[in-house]
């Protein structure tokens, strides 16, 4: 493993990033909407007196580790989503707070690269669980920052 590795805030199992507040406004929703050309009801309009469905894209989007606020990596380095298990519990509503908490489970090595489990949760602003995901990630290190680590 590399010497810059070791310092990174996802190689230290227990490690826990910062929480994300996010509320998903209607403007915010439809524009992923739009990103993603899906125009289903359930993502647009009130059902009752419940309010539309934030789109799982946006979920998943928002519950990798580098939308934590402590999030950060050295100069030169890049993470990449090497895999993951998610389990949906429940939709989330546009205009609800969502609470985004990401924790290191474990690391390992293979082939020389380091490697990070990171287990994700979203709940909303009464502590009810929408989405518990797994994120496996592994990182890249471009050439310049590899030689100024000493590397090849």
């Amino acid at each position: 493993m590399s010497k810059g590795a070791q310092d990174l805030i996802l190689q230290q199992p227990g490690n826990e990033l910062a929480v994300l507040e996010l509320t998903v406004t209607p403007e915010l929703n439809q524009q992923f909407l739009y990103a993603m050309e899906d125009f289903h009801p359930r993502y647009l309009e009130t059902s009752g007196n419940e309010q539309p469905i934030v789109h799982p894209s946006l979920l998943l989007l928002m519950s990798i580790p580098s939308k934590s606020p402590s999030f950060h990596l050295p100069p030169g380095w890049a993470i990449i989503h090497a895999g993951d298990e998610t389990e949906f519990i429940q939709p989330a509503r546009v205009g609800t707070k969502l609470l985004i908490s990401w924790k290191v489970a474990k690391v390992w090595e293979k082939r020389g690269k380091p490697y990070s489990e990171v287990d994700t949760r979203i709940v909303d602003e009464n502590g009810v669980d929408i989405l518990r995901r797994k994120v496996i990630i592994t990182y890249t290190v471009y050439r310049d920052a590899q030689q100024e680590e000493g590397g090849h």
